[in-house]
């Protein structure tokens, strides 16, 4: 059964020691005692934000923080593998309280009438209505942002690209291909490492296979934003369609592929292709060390961590 989270800020400040981050506590264990296995939440924002790549650092630090506020509570509930997913409405390019899956919604008394309006909409298109769990409300005190050590971007990129290998995807990689998706005004291009290169990982027979992982991935982003062409494909080595396909614009790095993202102009040059704009995703590591401040291995998200998991209690 899945489930929809709608939650209001005033601002990309984290939600650390706020009554935000109580309000996801509540609504991430409520729906595992509901026996809910995937729970979406829906972030609104009172101003709407012109510019993602301007506020890039500020955003990837907002959603790093939802992502490791749901992993303790899902941890503490001893549901390490429970099914988050952050959605921002301004980005989402559909009306996310319509999906047919939903059964559920947990929501503040603040927004109970979106909540009625949704259900009479699902009404009329024959669509089951959602069970409303009602949260306590709060009172959001505006935190300004300061954009002074921010370099303004404004450049428009339309094709962005993405690797990884995408094996049980995980709250890193879910940050990863947010910040992509929200980055790109039209197309998105994610490569994702083919079987023959990962024989050598841990725990490999329980690793999912590349159709599966490149279903999953595009699964994630269609439920996060419509309106953008997501090419999903196979790489058999580390560069895959960024040295081959000159329309590429960006590319998204976490902390340890940094130095690949140079590697890849490199070869783009040699071609004479434009080089790409690099984009860094720094509150997560792709060797699974943290996300945020907080150790990986602790919050159980490694893909590594998740293949033990699976390995130990299927025997």
């Amino acid at each position: 059964m899945s489930a929809l989270f709608l939650l209001q800020l005033s601002s990309l400040a984290p939600i650390q020691d706020t009554p935000q981050q109580a309000l996801i506590t509540k609504a991430v264990q409520q729906c595992i005692t509901s026996q809910c296995d995937k729970l979406v939440m829906l972030i609104r924002f009172e101003q709407p934000i012109s510019n993602i790549d301007a506020e890039w650092q500020h955003f990837q630090a907002l959603l790093c923080s939802l992502y490791v506020t749901q992993l303790q509570a899902s941890y503490a509930m001893e549901k390490p593998l429970f099914d988050f997913t952050v959605v921002f409405d301004s980005w989402a390019g559909y009306d996310v309280g319509l999906r047919p899956e939903l059964k559920m919604i947990f929501a503040t008394t603040q927004d109970l009438n979106q909540v009625e309006k949704w259900n009479t909409e699902r009404q009329k298109r024959d669509m089951q209505a959602l069970q409303v769990v009602t949260l306590p409300g709060f009172t959001d005190q505006p935190t300004p942002i300061s954009t002074q050590d921010v370099a303004e971007k404004h450049d428009v990129l339309d094709r962005v690209a993405v690797g990884g290998t995408f094996d049980h995807l995980h709250a890193g990689h879910k940050i990863l291909l947010t910040m992509t998706a929200l980055l790109a005004n039209k197309s998105v291009v994610v490569g994702v490492t083919d079987d023959v290169m990962l024989q050598s990982k841990k725990f490999h027979e329980q690793i999912e296979s590349i159709d599966d992982r490149i279903n999953n991935v595009r699964a994630f982003l269609e439920t996060i934003r419509h309106g953008l062409d997501f090419d999903i494909v196979p790489i058999t080595d580390p560069f895959g369609p960024t040295i081959t396909d000159p329309s590429i614009q960006a590319l998204v790095c976490s902390k340890e592929t940094e130095k690949g993202g140079d590697a890849v102009n490199t070869e783009r040059s040699k071609r004479d292709y434009p080089p790409l704009e690099l984009r860094l995703i720094d509150v997560i590591s792709s060797d699974n060390v943290s996300i945020g401040d907080q150790d990986m291995v602790n919050l159980k998200i490694s893909s590594t961590w998740i293949r033990q998991y699976i390995a130990k209690n299927s025997q």
